[in-house]
């Protein structure tokens, strides 16, 4: 018989510790790779692995050590250089480039180290080479299709490309192949959000979130879609759970300041952007934008004003931020110098911020304003000594093309020199735009109306429907009631009406909704204001049908939430002299507004007479 093999107790112990690093027990594996070192120090294998322990443990610095140790002792060992990028990857500071590096020598060295190539592809991805890193993502899904992590990584390459729907496709392997990292379905849930695809996100968080109660980015991910679709006070406790596991976080403060804004807690909102502001060293341009708006919602205007220009700083705001050769103005006297003014929002804006122009002007040698070509015509008329024009301005540079003015300002921060307090907003001009009286009595002459029965122009929604903005709108349907109020004349103020909609309320309700096509409510604001100049009465979501019908002094009804802009922190929209402000509250549903306009319609119609109209229209 052969003598037994003495056993090699330094081999068994270090096939011991492999067996617990596999299983995951990292702190025990390692005592027992540090057992071998004190009497192996020189063993390149026990070194390797005992660096990778350090890394699993999250002590990369440590594994780095022990890594090239190792590599100093065996330099021909693919996967020391694999494992020797993958600790450097959990380095902020050791950068993208000195991952590709090794990632790059494993693979020299052994081309079948899958974690190679993921990680050359993530170096890849960050030092902006997104065409070759994709390469190599789809060369190695390819190889080994069912590799959860290339999966998720090639996700974040699209999402950053803004290739979203692929994205999520990637994104979807990623959690069928590895159910139990929640890091998937956070990222998912962050593509789904940029498609728009709210429905679809809240049910995939729901269900992670059974999986992974604890998870606090999931929480976080689970308020903002539910903020994007609308729901503020469903999104509270989801937000309130997030930030207070992770209070140094100030996308998570600014997170919670919105929900708290959209529920009307101003106080506390601004308390989280400025702790957000702290948090990310004052350089957090969508805490700024978000807390002026806050301010203003409080009403208070100097501070308000103070951070509105860090809405040209947030890219989340969907504003236009114009390039210039020429300074901005300070709001001074210039009588010796041209002032143009631009408009970086959307018609409503530009509808309440043409209130300023006669005292810009009245500032100024002379006065550019450059406004939508649909407002040019109805801008001009009224603002005679004006020059009023389209944007001058390169549509891709967003870089001023006209040469002809000696300052510039945005219209919409007029009203830090203008409208500095309530009380500025009440000395203005109301109204401060008027009509073309001539289309207004040929409009009149069209609506049947022997009887001379009060006439109400109508609007329920905006052309703008995503999701959280027609969380607050009426579909026809709902407004029904309202449209069956008897002894009322209605007039379509809708832009964008679909013609649908008006025949269901014909056919129906037996209402008719006066409309016609030739008036274009869309893009010609001159025969809009003529048309809303005929009415007794404007009944309307919160759009820029209720800025014109302000602007003109028609008394208006407005719809929407809380915490719209146009309050500025006061009872009822403080641009306008004639409108009343009807709050749908963060608990209630748009429709919910309904039974109050009901009322009040009736009971307004009773005692209405034509008289202001008439006055209005020289009748």
């Amino acid at each position: 018989m052969a003598p037994k093999a003495a056993a090699n107790p330094m081999m068994e112990k270090m096939h011991k510790a492999l067996a617990l690093q596999k299983a995951g027990d990292f702190a025990k594996a390692q005592k027992l790779y540090k057992l071998v070192l004190k009497k192996l120090p020189d063993n390149a294998d026990a070194n390797h692995l005992y660096g990778v322990s350090f890394r699993q443990l999250g002590d990369p610095h440590s594994a780095i050590k022990y890594i090239e140790k190792a590599i100093a002792l065996s330099p021909k060992q693919g996967v020391f250089y694999s494992n020797l990028a993958r600790a450097h990857s959990d380095i902020v500071s050791s950068g993208p480039e000195v991952i590709l590096e090794n990632a790059e020598k494993a693979l020299a060295l052994n081309p079948n180290i899958v974690e190679a190539y993921n990680l050359k592809a993530i170096a890849l991805t960050k030092l902006e080479r997104p065409e070759e890193a994709e390469e190599v993502f789809k060369f190695l899904i390819s190889r080994v299709p069912n590799y959860a992590d290339a999966n998720s990584n090639y996700g974040l390459l699209l999402r950053d490309q803004k290739r979203f729907k692929e994205a999520v496709e990637f994104f979807d392997a990623a959690v069928r192949l590895d159910p139990k990292n929640p890091e998937n379905y956070v990222q998912r849930a962050r593509a789904r959000l940029e498609l728009v695809e709210f429905e679809a996100c809240e049910s995939e968080l729901e269900a992670a979130l059974k999986l992974f109660p604890d998870r606090d980015d999931l929480s976080h991910e689970m308020a903002r879609v539910l903020f994007k679709m609308g729901e503020a006070l469903r999104a509270l406790p989801f937000i309130e759970t997030a930030a207070t596991a992770k209070p140094s976080d100030p996308h998570r403060q600014v997170t919670l300041g919105v929900v708290y804004q959209a529920i009307g807690r101003f106080a506390e909102s601004v308390d989280c952007f400025k702790t957000a502001m702290k948090l990310a060293d004052m350089n957090l341009p969508t805490a700024d934008w978000n807390l002026s708006l806050s301010y203003f919602a409080m009403g208070d205007f100097e501070n308000g004003w103070r951070y509105a220009d860090a809405r040209f700083r947030d890219k989340i705001a969907s504003v236009l931020c114009r390039e210039f050769d020429v300074p901005e103005w300070d709001g001074s006297a210039i009588p010796d110098k041209s002032l143009m003014v631009w408009t970086d929002q959307g018609i409503g804006d530009v509808l309440r911020n043409v209130s300023m122009l006669k005292e810009a002007q009245g500032l100024s040698g002379h006065l550019i304003a450059e406004v939508p070509v649909k407002l040019q015509k109805l801008v001009q008329s009224n603002f005679p000594g004006i020059t009023v024009r389209p944007g001058k301005f390169n549509h891709l540079t967003k870089q001023q093309e006209a040469h002809d003015y000696d300052l510039q300002c945005c219209m919409a921060d007029l009203g830090k020199y203008f409208r500095r307090n309530a009380g500025d907003f009440k000395k203005a001009e109301h109204p401060y735009l008027g009509f073309d009286k001539g289309l207004a009595r040929e409009y009149m002459a069209r609506i049947p109306n022997p009887e001379g029965k009060p006439i109400v122009g109508i609007s329920w929604r905006s052309k703008a429907l995503a999701t959280w903005r027609a969380r607050w709108y009426l579909s026809i349907l709902q407004l029904s009631p309202v449209l069956r109020t008897p002894d009322v004349i209605f007039v379509n103020l809708q832009y964008a009406a679909l013609q649908k909609e008006l025949l269901w309320a014909r056919d129906a309700l037996g209402v008719e909704i006066h409309d016609w096509d030739d008036i274009d409510l869309m893009d010609d604001l001159n025969a809009a204001a003529a048309l809303t100049a005929c009415v007794d009465l404007v009944v309307t979501a919160n759009s820029s049908v209720g800025d014109l019908a302000g602007a003109l002094a028609v008394p208006c009804w407005r719809f929407g939430s809380i915490n719209s802009v146009v309050l500025m922190g006061q009872q009822n929209p403080p641009w306008f002299s004639n409108t009343t402000y009807y709050r749908i509250q963060p608990d209630e549903r748009s429709s919910d507004i309904v039974p109050r306009l009901l009322v009040d319609l009736e009971n307004w119609a009773k005692t209405s007479t034509p008289d202001e109209r008439l006055k209005r229209l020289g009748l």
